[in-house]
């Protein structure tokens, strides 16, 4: 057989021709892309890079935190984070090349979100509430710190399910009587009465609470009872009969800015951060000029943008 015989008849040349032609494919389809320069096949490390590099990993626009922390790596640390960036800047230069990132909508999204990232860490390093804007923040909040309203009781339970010579109702009312013959106290009622699916004592519950236990008709039966030393009831649920020992009832109430201060700072912080993101987005826009094509553009302002621009208490720290 002739020498070009055997080289057509050679797997290493299928191969060779497949790959050929699956990589001119491969060119028709993407588009042409010229050899790539000189620059974008240097890859160039330095401190600011691998600075910038630490941040992008840890999702926080810290400059001098990742400055410090670069330094104070051993040598044979520094070699290995060195590879892992080249390693990340080499693929990530390749696939630009090869025109991967082009309509694809996941890249979109994650340089989107790495934008929002440096947005929301360059907030919360500028943004710090004084006291005065603090307490400012609180009092037009008032109502996200109120502390709900609030019962105190124990109770002793007829279940009706249980069959009887007599009816749950009268059993109720005859143990009544004897609670208040013996003068039964809060802590011994756990003696009495019948099995309840849920708790026996109830110390600083909401309505909600109550309700999702008992029931609505006994939470509000419940409602209309002053706290007394006696016993009160039947009031019945959806499981029987209850006689109570209502011993406390608190208003609602906002407590003292002294005593929610951290949870308010929090909520400061979040919305400062979300008022400074809106704000610099749509600052962002402004340097684009938008074209439309058989479309309208809205033109309603974010609740967030508002925010930021009415609420004196967000002020950029300098």
């Amino acid at each position: 057989m002739s020498a070009p015989g055997k080289l057509l008849r050679d797997p290493l040349t299928h191969f060779l021709i497949a790959g050929t032609l699956i990589f001119l494919l491969f060119r028709i389809t993407q588009g042409a892309h010229p050899p790539a320069p000189e620059d974008e096949r240097t890859i160039i490390v330095d401190r600011a890079s691998l600075v910038t590099f630490m941040q992008y990993r840890s999702k926080a626009f810290r400059p001098e935190y990742f400055e410090a922390e670069l330094a104070s790596m051993s040598p044979e640390a520094q070699r290995n984070f060195i590879d892992e960036y080249v390693r990340e800047e080499a693929l990530v230069r390749e696939a630009r090349l090869m025109g991967l990132a082009e309509g694809d909508y996941i890249i979109r999204r994650r340089m989107a979100q790495k934008m929002l990232y440096l947005l929301d860490d360059t907030a919360a390093e500028s943004f710090a509430p004084d006291e005065a804007s603090l307490r400012k923040y609180f009092l037009d909040h008032q109502s996200r710190y109120e502390v709900p309203a609030s019962m105190t009781f124990t109770h002793v339970f007829v279940d009706r399910e249980i069959r009887r010579e007599e009816s749950a109702l009268t059993r109720a009312r005859r143990l009544k009587r004897d609670l208040q013959a013996r003068n039964v106290r809060f802590e011994d009622a756990p003696a009495y009465g019948d099995r309840f699916p849920y708790a026996r004592n109830y110390v600083a519950r909401t309505d909600d609470f109550i309700a999702g236990q008992f029931g609505p008709a006994f939470a509000s039966a419940l409602e209309k009872l002053e706290p007394s030393a006696e016993w009160q009831g039947p009031l019945e649920s959806e499981y029987g009969y209850h006689l109570v020992l209502l011993t406390e009832r608190k208003p609602a109430y906002v407590p003292p800015l002294a005593e929610v201060v951290d949870e308010v700072r929090e909520d400061f912080r979040r919305d400062a951060i979300a008022a400074y993101r809106e704000a610099a987005i749509r600052d962002l826009m402004r340097r684009f000029t938008v074209k439309t094509d058989g479309v309208t553009l809205g033109t309603a302002d974010s609740p967030a943008a508002a925010f930021g621009s009415a609420d004196p208490a967000l002020k950029q720290r300098p």
